[in-house]
């Protein structure tokens, strides 16, 4: 009885090994043979059949003798080996995007940028739930955009600028929610900017330059409070700038310019405490420079070029301690009955790299504190308006000075030779005026002079 015993729990424990082994074994032929998925590899092999041309045999290795995870660009999930990232970036490659990419069902990241991809974006494109980061910018991409990718509504950074796409932005991107980045710049894009945007609520950038888009910014955008980042420029926008935008007090990068803007600057932009660069030249807009942008502490760029403002350069600018480029050339700016003390007031910004007053109405003298301008100054233009006396001599204490226009004033006596020991000017104009006599000697000993305009 006891024999029989021993023999039963041999027989048992030899069994459990036999189970364990071939338990082992199995799951090892599992992992051998499931270790992608089979859809994702045929999506993926569609995509490449769908190429006109790889120059740089890219993806060579793209092969059904191989794991698809292990194939160029491709990246998987570690626990289910399926395909969560397709990254081409910069490769030369050639031809559709084939509607098959729209199965690869756990893709969060599909990167083409700067390839020459054409024809449509395909449709199938919305039916990746998943996908967070949609990024085709820089190719040779021509249709609509489709209105299926409002079903991607995981996505949060949507980038198809620099291609051929037209016709409108379609209303179902207003569906994206979780939407962070929405980059359509250098497109063919019509219609007006639609108000449904105001509804993407984690929007951060939104970039919509260079299209043909028509109409008034809408009102709504200002409802965008995580807005960092708008850029609207060379449309065909028309209206007023929307004060509305003062509401994203996020805002720290804003251009607008080259469009058909009329009306005021807002002086509730006053409130963007965290703007960096203000960019409204080349429209229509009209009134005064507010003096409340003098809040904007950390402003480094403003340009308001070539509009049809008036009035006086309000001298709180000079509290613009981080200002870098002041552009107000092309509008009619005034001097006031205080002469230029503008220039004075800007002595305090000692970052300031580029004065452009050029075509104004300023009147009055070049006050000597102009020797007090930042020494990172390079550009000090002020030709084409009204500004008389002598030229400062101590224009020659701003050392990194490589360009100067005084060109088309009422300037008199002679060039001062202080400014030839600027080691980097390079170009000196100041022709029409009343200056006398010929170019002084000392000007022969001006070491990277190119051009000196006189007469």
């Amino acid at each position: 009885m006891r024999l029989v015993q021993i023999n039963n729990r041999r027989t048992m424990k030899k069994e459990m090994i036999s189970f364990t082994l071939f338990f082992l074994s199995a799951f090892s032929a599992g992992i051998s043979h499931s270790s992608y998925h089979p859809d994702d590899q045929d999506a993926l092999l569609d995509f490449k059949n769908s190429l006109s041309l790889d120059p740089y045999n890219s993806l060579h290795n793209w092969s059904p003798n191989h794991t698809p995870c292990n194939w160029t660009g491709v990246s998987c999930s570690s626990r289910r080996q399926r395909v969560v990232s397709l990254n081409l970036t910069s490769m030369g490659l050639v031809g559709p995007i084939s509607p098959s990419v729209g199965n690869l069902s756990f893709l969060r990241v599909l990167d083409l940028t700067n390839n020459s991809f054409e024809g449509h974006l395909p449709y199938q494109l919305g039916k990746l739930f998943r996908l967070r980061e949609l990024l085709l910018s820089t190719n040779e991409l021509g249709g609509s955009i489709p209105s299926s990718l409002g079903g991607c509504r995981s996505l949060q950074f949507l980038g198809l600028s620099d291609n051929h796409l037209k016709g409108s932005i379609p209303s179902e991107l207003g569906l994206l929610r979780k939407l962070e980045k929405l980059l359509l710049r250098v497109n063919n894009l019509t219609g007006t900017i639609p108000s449904f945007l105001a509804n993407l609520s984690s929007l951060t950038d939104l970039d919509l330059r260079e299209n043909r888009l028509r109409g008034d910014i809408p009102v709504d955008l200002g409802m965008l409070t995580q807005l960092k980042l708008l850029i609207l420029f060379r449309n065909y926008l028309t209206g007023p700038v929307p004060t509305a935008l003062s509401n994203c007090t996020h805002l720290q990068y804003l251009a607008l310019q080259d469009n058909y803007l009329t009306g005021h600057i807002p002086w509730q932009f006053g409130k963007l405490s965290e703007m960096q660069t203000l960019l409204l030249w080349g429209n229509q807009l009209t009134g005064e420079i507010p003096s409340s942008l003098s809040n904007c502490t950390i402003l480094q760029v403003l340009e308001l070029e070539f509009n049809n403002l008036s009035g006086t350069v309000p001298l709180e600018l000079g509290n613009l301690l981080k200002l870098r480029r002041l552009n107000l050339w092309g509008n009619y700016l005034v001097s006031g009955s205080r002469g230029l003390v503008i220039l004075t007031a800007l002595t305090n910004c000692s970052n300031l790299e580029h004065i452009d007053f050029s075509q104004n109405y300023f009147t009055g003298i070049i006050p000597t504190s102009v020797g007090l301008l930042s020494t990172a100054l390079s550009y000090f233009l002020l030709p084409h308006n009204e500004i008389e006396g002598s030229i400062p001599e101590e224009i020659g204490n701003l050392t990194n000075l490589e360009a100067l226009d005084l060109s088309g004033n009422r300037f008199d006596g002679s060039i001062p030779c202080t400014l030839t020991t600027l080691p980097n000017l390079e170009r000196v104009n100041m022709e029409q005026n009343k200056l006398q006599g010929i170019i002084p000697e000392c000007w022969g000993q001006a070491k990277r002079l190119g051009l000196l305009s006189h007469g």
